[in-house]
């Protein structure tokens, strides 16, 4: 129990850390760039290879290559396991590197797709920038795959911090050579940074007796495997990813394309906040859970799964009581200078505030998401992932185009779309384990959800006294009080999660 305790909360800590240099990385380039047509054709670009990588490779590495690698191992097999993944690297080199070459190759085309509502010009500059970036999905393809070897090899501190270099490279451009090089530059530094990720994990790979190989056996047992175990996980990963395209391809229509990078800042934002307790826990839970429906031990599962849930509601609901609440001076705090204009900040503010409604659903997701993979069962997060993706396409253009809700409109469907995949995932749970979603769980439920709202009153009213003060001084002030609130309820109510938590 230490060592799980440790090894999470170190996760936590360089997750968190990382997902604050991403932030801090946001803060410099929104600065320099604002919402303008540089900033929009720049994340414009840098969306379509993380698409790419989401929509095909992202989640087949994490979700279908960990549980297939660690059978290997369960049956004390390494050196088959090593094989299995140098045909897995082989075979996401040869899909990343075709991708990238045709990327370059249509380049224009893409940009035409993923903004057709901006300017000539802003399509222009993206495809331009576009070519820069491709490569990324390369890199970020063997940086992912080496995650899944050091996780399986229960190595999860280096995997933790990957993100942190990447950033660390974009931050030192922005601040030591963006004057010099301009929007380009920054896109060469993304590339680097990526490269990095890769290359930091090899010292740790050899340390595990890991020894890259080119081989590429198609028909190897474990490829197979992961073949069939692919299309129904590769599906269910869509919705957050097509949810975004969506809602940038809408948003390309608004504001004269400022929309775009509106939304996009804050879709950093809110991701880097719910990520740094939602994919730690996934992270270190999931190998767990492969092994553990792997052996039959449906006790031990239902377990980690449960807690991991009500650990992570317990954490974010009143994170998004808060975001709600603050999320005009939280983004005036962290965007708010250079080039960020008072126009910047209502766009993004206003995107923020809609999205954090999908938060807690979010994190729900994760987990629901990650127990299904474990179990081999890819179908029932595809369903519940098409009908959020049919749900976003709708709403999205109703509250857009109908209703004439702009931008924030355009977050509360990607928030919907969270809501309807994680009661979806809830029932199927549900009736798969038949003691899921019992009484005990909708008390807790209840408590949290309770103790979130109370806390909200309070910031709000804290909110309406102090804002005359500064952003700074009301964003402190509301948090420590709502922390004091929160807490204090949830001893209270006598929640025995929250002694871990604090832990």
């Amino acid at each position: 129990m230490k060592k799980a305790v440790k090894t999470v909360s170190f996760m936590v800590f360089a997750t968190m850390l990382a997902k604050i240099m991403g932030m801090v990385r946001d803060m410099f380039f929104a600065s320099s760039y604002g919402t303008g047509v540089e900033s929009a054709a720049y994340l414009n670009a840098s969306r379509i290879p993380l698409l790419f990588f989401d929509l095909t490779l992202g989640v087949a590495i994490l979700s279908t290559f960990i549980p297939v690698f660690n059978r290997y191992l369960q049956k004390q097999d390494k050196k088959q396991a090593i094989e299995f993944a140098n045909n897995f690297i082989n075979l996401v080199l040869v899909i990343s590197t075709v991708f990238c070459i045709l990327g370059i190759l249509f380049s224009k085309q893409l940009a035409n797709f993923i903004a057709p509502g901006m300017a000539e010009e802003a399509r222009l500059l993206t495809s331009r920038l576009l070519i820069i970036l491709l490569p990324t999905t390369i890199f970020t393809s063997v940086a992912y795959s080496f995650v899944g070897i050091l996780q399986s090899f229960d190595e999860f501190n280096i995997p933790a911090i990957i993100s942190l270099v990447s950033n660390l490279s974009v931050i030192a451009y922005l601040i030591f050579a963006n004057d010099k090089f301009g929007i380009y530059g920054v896109a060469v530094a993304m590339l680097i940074g990526w490269s990095l990720q890769a290359l930091i994990q090899i010292p740790s790979l050899i340390k595990k007796g890991y020894r890259y190989k080119f081989t590429l056996d198609i028909k190897n047992e474990g490829i197979l495997d992961v073949f069939r175990l692919a299309l129904p996980v590769l599906i269910s990963s869509w919705v957050q990813p097509i949810c975004v395209m969506i809602n940038t391809i809408f948003a390309s229509y608004l504001n004269n394309g400022q929309a775009v990078s509106g939304l996009e800042f804050a879709n950093r934002l809110y991701i880097i906040i719910v990520g740094v307790f939602a994919f730690g826990i996934t992270n270190y839970i999931f190998p767990s859970l492969s092994q553990m429906s792997g052996s039959g031990d449906d006790t031990g599962f239902l377990e980690v799964m449960k807690k991991s849930i009500r650990v992570m509601c317990l954490i974010i609901a009143p994170i998004m009581a808060g975001m709600i609440i603050l999320a005009r001076p939280i983004i005036t705090a962290v965007y708010g200078r250079g080039e960020f204009s008072q126009t910047s900040i209502a766009l993004t503010s206003t995107a923020l505030l809609f999205y954090s409604f999908g938060m807690l659903s979010f994190g729900i997701n994760e987990i629901i998401n990650k127990c299904f993979y474990a179990a081999k069962d890819g179908k029932t997060p595809m369903i519940a992932s098409i009908f959020g993706i049919a749900s976003t396409i709708v709403t999205s253009f109703v509250f857009t185009f109908v209703l004439g809700l702009g931008i924030g409109g355009l977050a509360l469907s990607a928030s919907i779309s969270a809501i309807v995949v994680s009661v979806i995932l809830i029932v199927k749970m549900h009736k798969k384990t038949g003691s899921f979603f019992d009484k005990e769980f909708i008390l807790y439920l209840i408590k949290i959800i309770s103790s979130a709202v109370v806390m909200g009153a309070v910031v709000l009213a804290v909110h309406k006294y102090i804002k005359a003060y500064g952003i700074y001084i009301e964003i402190i002030s509301c948090a420590a009080v709502g922390a004091i609130v929160y807490f204090a309820l949830l001893f209270l109510f006598k929640i025995k999660e929250i002694r871990e938590v604090i832990k």
